[in-house]
């Protein structure tokens, strides 16, 4: 509500206050406004502003008089005598003719909580408000961003489907065309870092760096005027394939199948940290952008030629979702309780590793490996439950003849080909054997071997190698497994890891390198990520600089230190420590 308050002429505070509700004064507010916003200016004209807030005028009365009374710009006598003294609530400013009784106009509150001076832009300075942090909405934090797990490109509208027919034209290189996809994609995807350097790392691997392109020239609107829409997509591009890759030699070749199994497989355990808890999610974070990837050229038809083989990668990514998270977790289980109590026993990489409430974790029963007690009862209990007499029997004559030895340690990449939970005379025999209490049951893993293409080279004759070609003989192991390991493997899951033959016909494993997938492989460009070529010449020596010089020449060097280094210095002949005066 606005209102007027007379002002009281011995204090100048408005102690005194009276409101009225007539339309003469709505129609001389406005009729104020409308005058100080055309005609007056700062300190004159019979109106001044508070400096203290900014919201409170003292007008001079004659303003408030009819239209046709006119404006004197000096307040009548009566009301002279009556206020002989200025207004006390502006020490400020004073006006001229403004000395007699007046009234002040005090707008709403609003303007004031904002920080806003009077519309009519006189009196004190504007505060300064304090800077809001935007919602969210307003950050573009909440926009779509591509990646939902519903989300779908819109159906092509006509025009985009005449620009997109000359963009992706089957004529058009592979390499041009995949080069402007990757940029438009990009401008149609919100991109964090996070799903930025995925995506990056993923096209470095394929062949496909990520950069600006060096000497284009840039791009201004004279030379966008002359240029097709396909040529400026190629000229933005920040995603470029190499000059050497396109066209020319069959070096190179297109595999979106192979190059989606070497980067889940191989390259994102490598790269990013996969934690055993939240496994699901950090793949399926993974897996969401290079399958939207792929999708988005099957929608826009970039490459219709490789259709068949982005359909295989998509499912490559499915797949992943699956098996990736299930090596994280069977690493952190491998190799079990019965693989570890052989490795105490018989010389394995976790003998002598138990340390039973150390200093550094004086509650904890165990940190690492397993009690010689615990080992041998975990042994013996499973051998019974598992062995094969024959292998039984060996195994108490060697015990006898005090004969025990490993035979045989190597390294071994193993392919699972049988998982063999315990069947229910061995859970029979772990319930009711007292020295089976608090041991896990026991099963069996059977696995075949594979060639990693990581391996080392095998140095074999002509001869050997024809022979290990024409074998059809595959050697297939056996261990024993407790349930809750085989639980977290799956047929197809390979491990590299390091196997001990013992004398009595037993394996077993207990280093373990790594877990991978079903699908693991690799492409040679992994081998080449940060790879240079050489230059033709060597580059010179760097000569040395002033200041590498001029030391040289001040301090130099002695000749005898130089003839004998380990000699004493000075006078120091008995090698007797001397203070050194500089």
């Amino acid at each position: 509500m606005v209102h007027l308050q007379e002002m009281d002429a011995s204090t100048g505070n408005g102690a005194s206050r009276r409101e009225t509700d007539l339309p003469a004064v709505r129609n001389a507010v406005n009729d104020i406004a409308d005058f100080a916003h055309n005609h007056l200016t700062r300190g004159g004209g019979g109106v001044t502003s508070s400096p203290s807030e900014g919201r409170t005028f003292t007008v001079d009365p004659n303003l408030l008089a009819p239209a046709d009374a006119g404006y004197a710009g000096t307040p009548d006598n009566n009301e002279a005598s009556e206020n002989p003294e200025p207004s006390h609530s502006e020490p400020n400013h004073k006006t001229e003719g403004n000395t007699n009784g007046t009234q002040q106009l005090s707008v709403g509150a609003d303007a004031a909580a904002a920080g806003e001076s009077t519309a009519m832009g006189v009196g004190a300075a504007k505060k300064k408000s304090k800077s809001k942090k935007k919602p969210k909405s307003q950050r573009g934090l909440t926009a779509p961003t591509g990646f939902e797990e519903f989300y779908v490109d819109a159906p092509l509208t006509p025009a985009e489907y005449e620009v997109e027919k000359d963009l992706y034209d089957p004529e058009i290189p592979f390499s041009q065309r995949i080069e402007v996809a990757i940029q438009r994609y990009c401008a149609r995807r919100n991109m964090d870092s996070i799903k930025k350097d995925v995506f990056d790392k993923y096209l470095s691997l394929g062949g496909i760096s990520a950069g600006p392109k060096q000497f284009s020239g840039g791009l201004d609107a004279t030379t966008m005027s002359d240029m097709s829409a396909a040529d400026i997509a190629l000229m933005k591009a920040t995603h470029f394939v190499d000059v050497d890759k396109h066209g020319g030699e069959k070096v190179f070749e297109v595999d979106f199948e192979g190059c989606a199994k070497a980067f889940f497989s191989s390259r994102v355990p490598q790269l990013y940290y996969l934690s055993s808890v939240n496994a699901v999610k950090d793949v399926q974070a993974k897996t969401t952008i290079i399958r939207n990837f792929l999708n988005y050229l099957l929608h826009h038809d970039v490459c219709p030629e490789y259709k068949s083989q982005i359909h295989a990668a998509r499912a490559i990514c499915d797949l992943t979702d699956q098996e990736l998270p299930k090596t994280m977790k069977a690493q952190s289980y491998f190799p079990g309780d019965f693989q570890t109590a052989c490795s105490e026993i018989f010389g394995g990489i976790f003998q002598g590793t138990y340390a039973k409430n150390p200093d550094w974790a004086p509650d904890a029963e165990s940190y690492a490996g397993m009690s010689p007690e615990v080992a041998h009862r975990t042994f013996k209990i499973g051998l019974a439950a598992q062995a094969s007499d024959e292998i039984t029997k060996r195994y108490r004559d060697q015990n006898a003849a005090h004969s025990l030895e490993t035979l045989k340690v190597y390294t071994a990449c193993l392919e699972v080909t049988d998982l063999l939970r315990a069947d229910e005379g061995v859970e029979r025999f772990y319930g009711k054997h007292p020295a089976a209490k608090g041991l896990s049951s026991l099963g069996r893993l059977k696995a075949k071997s594979w060639e990693s293409p990581f391996q080392p080279f095998k140095d074999l004759t002509p001869e050997e190698r024809l022979a290990e070609g024409k074998s059809t003989t595959m050697e297939v192991y056996e261990f024993f497994v407790e349930d809750y390991v085989l639980d977290t493997c799956f047929l197809g899951i390979k491990f590299e890891t390091t196997v001990h033959d013992l004398s009595f016909g037993l394996k077993f494993f207990d280093n373990i390198s790594g877990v991978f997938c079903s699908f693991y492989g690799s492409i040679p460009n992994e081998r080449l990520i940060g790879w240079r070529v050489p230059e033709d010449e060597p580059l010179p020596p760097r000569e040395k600089s002033m200041i590498t010089s001029a030391l040289e020449e001040v301090v130099g060097e002695d000749e005898d230190d130089v003839a004998n280094p380990a000699a004493p210095r000075g006078d120091d002949v008995n090698g007797e420590d001397i203070e050194d005066t500089w």
